[in-house]
């Protein structure tokens, strides 16, 4: 696992993770960032599958990757409905269901945001820790946590 300090909307990779709600609205922290680089059509294609399948907390949709550098965009759903709190739990189910889908996806890469740091309240630590666990040790995917920020790169290199 690559850590960097930098816009999750300008990097390369064969998936890029959104930080989504369950009902499919792209309205603030990193799901506007990418609506707003990858174009409106990634939200309505959010939407279109949310109302579909109806996604809970800790699942897994996708969608195209708009105009962004990507195939696909992973939605993993940290909170039902839009800014509503999160938990250690569900960003440690929405892990393992990334890494599933990127598997059964054949994906060779992925980068990924603080899940559930922002509007969903959760301990940026207590996520440093649980990516650590969860993604220290994948090999069979190039993961690259990103963060504009800086500070949650500098909380996850010391559980590395």
């Amino acid at each position: 696992m690559k850590v960097v300090k930098g816009d999750i909307t300008a990097m390369e990779a064969d998936v890029i993770v959104n930080a989504a709600n369950g009902i499919g609205p792209m309205g603030g922290g990193v799901a506007a960032a990418l609506r707003r680089a990858g174009g409106k059509e990634i939200e309505e294609e959010a939407i279109q599958i949310c109302r579909k399948e109806d996604p809970r907390e800790g699942e897994v949709y996708v969608t195209g990757g708009g105009k962004l550098k990507c195939r696909y965009i992973f939605h993993a759903v940290t909170m039902k409905q839009p800014a509503q709190p999160s938990s250690i739990e569900i960003v440690r189910e929405c892990l393992d269901a990334l890494l599933r889908k990127a598997r059964n996806m054949n994906i060779r890469s992925m980068v990924l945001p603080a899940l559930a740091t922002g509007v969903g309240g959760v301990s940026k630590d207590k996520v440093a820790q649980v990516y650590a666990e969860i993604l220290g040790n994948v090999d069979d995917i190039d993961i690259t946590v990103a963060d504009v920020s800086g500070s949650f790169i500098e909380i996850l290199e010391r559980y590395l």
